[in-house]
């Protein structure tokens, strides 16, 4: 009995912390370029590789501002369920908010490319 009280505090403090952690990440565009506006959905990608590589945003010549948040706005026009980057085996869901006419390059990229299922949010 006593082994059981000492396990269960120390799994919820091995838990808690990933617990607490955040699950997505808002990426917005700060500089003069075509507005940006994504977030991505953590599904399996460990919170430390996410938040460090995963939110890290590279494209040359723009800047962007980043936020950890609980969970992405519900505000997209279109969601890529699933998303692999090539070569890896962790999976997003990659919300779209910046320009709707971009759909259909989108879903076709999500589909073909990233392995994703596109959908329209209710």
């Amino acid at each position: 009995m006593t082994t059981r009280r000492f396990t269960l505090p120390c799994l919820l403090l091995a838990v808690c912390p990933a617990l607490a952690s955040a699950e997505a990440c808002l990426i917005e565009s700060n500089d003069d370029g075509l507005p940006i506006r994504m977030c991505q959905q953590n599904i399996s990608i460990p919170p430390h590789l996410f938040e460090s590589s995963f939110c890290q945003p590279e494209i040359p010549q723009r800047t962007f501002h980043v936020s950890m948040v609980d969970a992405c706005p519900t505000e997209a026009y279109g969601i890529c369920e699933g998303s692999r980057t090539e070569g890896v085996a962790y999976q997003q869901s990659i919300h779209y908010y910046s320009e709707p006419d971009d759909a259909p390059v989108l879903r076709a990229y999500c589909e073909k490319i990233s392995q994703g299922v596109w959908r329209f949010p209710d």
